[in-house]
């Protein structure tokens, strides 16, 4: 268990993270959601304490914090952050790589083949990384911090370059890992991915974690059913609400349109869709607001 107690950092005259306080659990995966450059590295760096908040503490297992080195030493023996493509050496082989890992961690040995096995790396995993592509950098990065075999992990865009059967593959590994009790908390732009693993997810909204559920408008939460439209016009959009009164529109800056069919409408779903087809739409979904709606509603 990880815990936040009023996390503040500011830069300059900008505060980017604001009196941040939560607790992550053991067998957790935590989505981070935000554009880039508004404070999901520096929360991370914040926990790995390689940047020092100007307020706040962060505790681990309900005791251990930054106050000496020696702390400082145990904590990192218990928490990881996956490496950056840059941090890799290009005269050293991706398995020269693992092994380091492996050894800075004292994590067993037969986790380096297992991963290599697991991750399709065995046909390259031996030559220089400095030959390697994005995404087979990026897979020695993640292999890297599941070698090191902490407790907690973090990872900043962990699918970054990554192929759909990659990410695929990347996203099985990460519930293996969630089953043995680790905590994770992946920072990532892959937000119908991230939907599909994460057990909580978290917008950074003005310095603070606010809950991805909590967001929802309220029309949303008290709907029974949401009928999501790609291709609707502005003109649409105004005649359904004029053909079905008990609905509630909106069109997100994303260019989706939401309709909200209320509890109290006596219309059915499919007297909706059977009006938009009539009107030549025809991409049209039933089911709950994504998170990529939500991502549009708060950040576009």
């Amino acid at each position: 268990m990880i815990e936040l107690q009023q996390i503040t950092v500011q830069f300059g005259t900008k505060q980017v993270l604001q009196n941040i306080s939560m607790t992550f659990h053991k067998g957790e995966i935590i989505g981070l959601v935000a554009p880039n450059g508004t404070g999901k590295s520096t929360l991370m760096n914040v926990m790995m304490n390689y940047v020092k908040p100007h307020q706040g503490r962060v505790i681990l297992q309900e005791k251990w914090q930054y106050t000496t080195k020696k702390n400082e030493v145990y904590i990192h023996q218990q928490m990881s952050m996956m490496p950056d493509q840059s941090d890799l050496y290009p005269h050293l082989s991706g398995k020269e790589h693992l092994k380091m890992y492996s050894v800075m961690w004292g994590s067993s040995p037969s986790l380096i083949e297992k991963t290599i096995e697991q991750l399709g790396m065995a046909s390259y995993v031996n030559k220089k990384t400095g030959t390697y592509s994005l995404g087979m950098r990026q897979r020695l990065c993640f292999a890297m911090q599941i070698v090191a075999d902490t407790p907690i992990m973090l990872m900043d865009e962990v699918m970054n370059g990554l192929d759909p059967t990659h990410v695929e593959l990347i996203s099985q590994i990460l519930l293996q890992k969630k089953a043995e009790g680790k905590t994770i908390i992946i920072a990532s732009h892959l937000l119908e991915n991230l939907e599909k693993y994460a057990d909580r997810i978290f917008f950074l909204v003005g310095g603070q974690l606010q809950l991805a559920a909590d967001l929802l408008p309220l029309v949303a939460t008290t709907a029974k059913a949401t009928i999501r439209m790609e291709d609707a016009t502005t003109q649409l959009a105004k005649a359904l609400t004029q053909q079905f009164v008990n609905s509630d529109v909106q069109t997100l800056p994303n260019g989706t349109t939401l309709c909200y069919l209320s509890q109290a409408s006596n219309h059915s779903v499919g007297e909706i869709i059977d009006f938009l087809q009539g009107h030549q739409v025809t991409n049209i979904h039933v089911g709950p607001i994504t998170l990529q709606d939500l991502y549009s509603l708060y950040f576009q």
